[in-house]
């Protein structure tokens, strides 16, 4: 069935509006109830990409709605400031699996220490030296673990004498060498995309829409077609009212054709 360009335009603005008060109705995501309200007010911008994703989609109900669906939830969490403090995340993640290795290596000397003295100078501090003791301690307040294990847990510790269990400072000694093996990595295929260059910038955006794109079609059991694939001047419309760039920010067709360049390039390598 055709639709002149009015009816496609009209009919995706009716979706993103019912998108919207949606959103407002269940108070939710309030930064996308404004992502979407921006696009509404930029249809001559988007009015060829409407044109376009409808002529593709239209068929397909569930596919249009997942579209847009991922399109304003990629422009609210991949937004520059957000791929900025992803990547911030990500190097004091690295910073801290570093300290608790350090920090370890340093406690689990000193538990070492603690327990010689308490062995031959005459003197104990009174201190934890089962590891189920510190269990317990650390547990006190966890009304589940008082009710359903503690006494289990319990009868363990007496059936089985301390040569059974690890030594406090072998446990600490576990954690820090966990924390310097730790490789820290994205936990999806969006956050890899938009944080896998060394420096921010708009192009993270484009990586990360395309990666929950790509996540979303029928080869992923989503509604998206697998060949679907968006002009490269649509994808442009779309990272400049997305992310609702300033006049002198804006990306262009030729943005997007240099970046799909280097991304079929990256791939050969």
């Amino acid at each position: 069935m055709s639709h002149t360009p009015t009816e496609a335009v009209q009919l995706t603005e009716t979706l993103l509006r019912s998108m919207m008060e949606n959103l407002q109705a269940n108070c939710i995501w309030p930064n996308i109830s404004n992502i979407i309200g921006g696009m509404l007010n930029r249809r001559i911008e988007l009015a060829d990409v409407y044109e376009e994703v409808y002529a593709s989609l239209s068929l397909k109900p569930r596919a249009l709605y997942m579209f847009w669906d991922v399109f304003v939830h990629a422009a609210d969490g991949w937004n520059p400031q957000k791929n900025r403090a992803a990547r911030e995340a990500r190097e004091e993640l690295v910073g801290i699996n570093s300290g608790i290795s350090e920090l370890a290596d340093r406690l689990a000397a000193l538990l070492d220490r603690r327990d010689e003295l308490h062995n031959h100078c005459g003197f104990s501090s009174n201190a934890h030296y089962h590891i189920l003791d510190v269990v317990k301690d650390a547990s006190e307040h966890n009304d589940l673990f008082q009710s359903y294990v503690k006494d289990d847990l319990d009868r363990i510790c007496y059936q089985y004498d301390f040569k059974y269990w690890p030594a406090l400072s072998e446990v600490v000694q576990a954690i820090g060498m966990d924390a310097e093996m730790a490789e820290v990595t994205a936990n999806d295929p969006a956050t890899e995309a938009a944080t896998e260059s060394r420096k921010s910038g708009r192009s993270d955006f484009v990586k990360a829409f395309l990666a929950r794109l790509d996540d979303n079609r029928v080869r992923e059991c989503g509604f998206i077609p697998n060949s679907f694939a968006l002009s490269d001047g649509a994808l442009a419309s779309l990272v400049n009212c997305g992310l609702d760039l300033a006049a002198d920010e804006m990306v262009d067709a030729d943005f997007i054709k240099r970046f799909r360049q280097r991304q079929r390039q990256a791939k050969k390598a």
